[in-house]
């Protein structure tokens, strides 16, 4: 069995966008963001997001977000300063669409997009699992509020050490969400 690499999980999440347009529904938001993680400690950031509806219920949405300063703790005699940019891919399922307020969950896939200084970092892949609240009329501007947990491992080189760092950790993200179409 073949290994799905990130290009093509990528390339199936962008063609399911292009299916899911002749919906002519969808979201874009921007929201304030906080992540603390394992062994990273922790990071206030921004970020942008989009949704496509495939039914009322059933969105596929995009996350991007920036993480600019994270303090890595397993150096103790250095300070090493991370930075990351996860972009997620994934499912939400919207329980009551129509209603003021809108609880929903999903789930998906990211590509962490991380740097260090000193020192280097891999980019990695991982997963995330998200619930949270729209607040707002159906059609336009509604307040959202969502938990992350994200989990994603990657190796951190400084000099002559190799440290493995856990990103694991809970992600906040609150902002304000458009909504279009049926």
């Amino acid at each position: 069995m073949k290994v799905l690499t990130v290009r093509k999980v990528a390339t199936l999440l962008a063609i399911l966008a292009l299916f899911s347009a002749p919906s002519w529904a969808g979201s874009f938001g921007v929201y304030g963001t906080y992540w603390d993680t394992k062994d990273a400690d922790a990071s206030w950031g921004g970020g942008v997001r989009t949704g496509f509806s495939f039914t009322k219920m059933l969105e596929l949405e995009f996350h991007a977000s920036y993480f600019p300063g994270f303090k890595n703790d397993q150096f103790p005699s250095q300070s090493v300063d991370l930075r990351a940019i996860p972009v997620d891919g994934g499912l939400r399922l919207n329980f009551l669409p129509d209603q003021v307020v809108n609880p929903f969950v999903g789930g998906g896939f990211s590509r962490y997009f991380l740097s260090t200084d000193p020192g280097e970092v891999d980019d990695q892949s991982g997963v995330y699992l998200n619930a949270g609240l729209d607040a707002g009329p159906k059609d336009g501007a509604k307040f959202f509020a969502e938990l992350m947990w994200r989990k994603v491992d990657t190796s951190v080189s400084f000099g002559a050490f190799n440290e493995d760092v856990k990103f694991d950790g809970i992600n906040l993200n609150v902002g304000a969400n458009w909504r279009w179409g049926k």
